[in-house]
């Protein structure tokens, strides 16, 4: 029996016996003359069930996952940090996930786990994540869980941030986790508030993928990173341009930057061709710049919104058909052959 509240008791088939069943008792609520039940009655009922869904009898009652991917949520992300990092720091990431879940609508289960300098810290931060794993999903295996292939030593050791983001057809919990750290950018840089607002969207790219496949996912998030990391960073850094206090042109500048990349590009290849690893910033830089174009060529909503909405329904092709008219190749093709050809002051002309 499945309850609205979220709760799946085993091993009962008749609602009506639920008190005899977990107490021993038989019911002794049944209908009086006149086909009523005694409010005292009633209440005592609702209590005992109450009392059972909340907290169970032995080991016939467990909690079920209520899956709710893909839709906002009014329950903010849990902020997790290393015995090193200020509160400042927290207090910043904060903030900027604030912004990105206010302009983007705030999606979960989310965790921030921000990692210091101090490798130490880091392993402790571990030990402490793999609890929280351990408490959320009791299948999680703590051997694995702690000798992970990347973990928080490596982010302490070499900086950077990344989004993990947990669904798939093994573990009982579905729901994000965001590492941000102490350098690479550092919270006294001004990257760093672009970078929680990158991982953010990232969320938002894979909180409109249902699928629980990871074959599924990746294809229609596509594999290589020219179009979610692209996506991510266009949208981060237009919307941090768009704060209170970020200078004027700030966004111009740090596209301007990102267009040196083209020159990199190898004859006759596309950056739908390249993949992650030594030459991905390629399409970091070079996919921002395709979303800007894409979004020059139809409008804000059309990207953030009409697409994804039809992304899982419609598949990456349609609905990238239906949301900007003609196909990925074509608009690549546009990109590459003519666009990449422009004047710098033709192709910034696009950059609001």
């Amino acid at each position: 029996m499945i309850f609205s509240a979220g709760f799946f008791l085993k091993g009962i088939n008749n609602p009506t016996n639920l008190e005899a069943t977990r107490t021993g008792l038989r019911p002794t609520f049944g209908a009086l003359q006149g086909g009523q039940i005694p409010r005292a009655a009633m209440k005592r009922a609702f209590l005992i069930i109450l009392a059972i869904l909340v907290f169970g009898h032995g080991t016939n009652c467990v909690v079920a996952q209520v899956d709710t991917w893909g839709k906002t949520t009014a329950r903010p992300a849990e902020f997790y940090a290393a015995s090193d990092v200020p509160a400042s720091q927290v207090e910043l990431t904060k903030q900027w996930y604030q912004v990105a879940s206010r302009a983007w609508g705030n999606f979960g289960p989310l965790e921030f786990w921000i990692v210091g300098r101090s490798e130490k810290a880091a392993r402790d931060l571990d030990r402490k994540y793999c609890a929280v794993r351990k408490q959320k999903d009791p299948g999680t295996v703590l051997h694995y869980c702690l000798n992970r292939s990347h973990n928080f030593t490596d982010y302490a050791r070499d900086g950077n941030a990344g989004l993990n983001t947990r669904r798939n057809e093994r573990d009982n919990w579905s729901g994000f986790i965001i590492t941000m750290s102490g350098k690479n950018p550092g919270p006294r840089e001004e990257d760093y508030k672009p970078v929680v607002l990158h991982e953010y969207f990232h969320v938002y790219q894979h909180a409109h993928i249902h699928s629980r496949k990871e074959q599924t996912r990746e294809s229609l998030n596509q594999t290589n990173p020219w179009w979610s990391e692209g996506g991510a960073e266009y949208m981060a850094q237009l919307l941090y341009s768009r704060q209170k206090g970020v200078r004027a042109n700030y966004l111009k500048e740090v596209m301007q930057r990102k267009l040196r990349s083209s020159g990199s590009l190898q004859q006759g290849e596309t950056i739908r061709d390249i993949p992650y690893g030594r030459r991905a910033r390629i399409a970091y830089d070079l996919g921002a710049w395709f979303i800007a174009f894409l979004i020059s060529k139809s409008s804000e909503e059309a990207y953030q919104v009409n697409f994804f909405k039809a992304l899982e329904t419609r598949g990456f092709e349609r609905a990238f058909l239906d949301s900007f008219g003609r196909s990925s190749k074509a608009l690549l093709e546009e990109f590459h052959n003519h666009f990449l050809s422009l004047s710098r002051r033709s192709q910034l002309k696009i950059i609001p």
